[in-house]
């Protein structure tokens, strides 16, 4: 079969192959250098020096439900541009883990102006988290993003995107544009089979991250847990698919 969709994207042969090599263990020393490896390179193709850079184990919706739990808490007004199908899928994420979830809405198809974004977000305030999907998959719609996370963090919100169908095919700018938390998946434009989101996130995002005042309410999703196996500390929390 030839694939023509936004993903799952066809996969090299070179990729297939060494994806049929004998399995490493997830805590074996020569698994620990691969998965320094790994971050450095996802740290280039997000064009970021963040720390917290890596690939969750799961699909892209693995990876939105990661953005929301673990940066919202009860009561966390949450801004979603809503233009699409997966900015939809946002909206029902935040409101499982509390959020008091607004709208910023415009046609599937079009997209928003930073003007449009300022005035709600003024409407709305204080608002913690301003989220957009970068490349809407249902429609092709690409989300400009230069200057929004200075127009965020200008009040007092993070600012949270889906890369799912964007990372590798168009820039993705992580640090030039001021985005906090940022998640893609494998078997879109970086032409990998599903299976892994990487996700990366800001200083400022991970120090709202350990200021919560509850527990993160996922456990397989908790990166104030899975950051301690990312990093030297090499925690053990779940088995990832070294395969993938």
């Amino acid at each position: 079969r030839l694939l023509l969709g936004p993903g799952p994207s066809a996969v090299h042969p070179r990729v297939l192959r060494t994806m049929s090599t004998a399995l490493v263990g997830s805590l074996d020393p020569e698994w620990f250098q691969l998965m320094d490896e790994e971050q450095a390179l996802l740290r280039s193709v997000f064009q970021t020096e963040n720390a917290l850079t890596f690939p969750m184990s799961g699909t892209g919706s693995a990876g939105m439900e990661t953005a929301f739990c673990n940066f919202v808490e009860p009561g966390d007004r949450v801004l979603i541009g809503c233009n699409g199908y997966f900015s939809e899928r946002m909206c029902e994420m935040a409101a499982i883990y509390g959020a008091d979830v607004r709208r910023i809405e415009k046609p599937w198809g079009e997209v928003f102006t930073p003007e449009e974004v300022e005035q709600t977000l003024a409407k709305h305030a204080p608002v913690k988290i301003l989220a957009f999907v970068h490349a809407e998959t249902s429609t092709g719609a690409l989300q400009p993003l230069e200057g929004m996370g200075e127009l965020a963090h200008r009040h007092g919100a993070l600012l949270l995107v889906d890369c799912v169908t964007s990372l590798g095919g168009v820039p993705v700018w992580i640090d030039a544009w001021g985005i906090d938390v940022a998640y893609s998946a494998t078997q879109k434009c970086l032409g990998c089979p599903p299976g892994l989101s990487p996700l990366t996130v800001s200083e400022r995002a991970r120090k709202v991250l350990h200021g919560r005042k509850s527990k993160v309410k996922n456990w397989y999703l908790d990166l104030t847990m899975i950051e301690k196996y990312w990093n030297k500390d090499r925690v053990y929390h779940h088995t990832p698919s070294t395969t993938l």
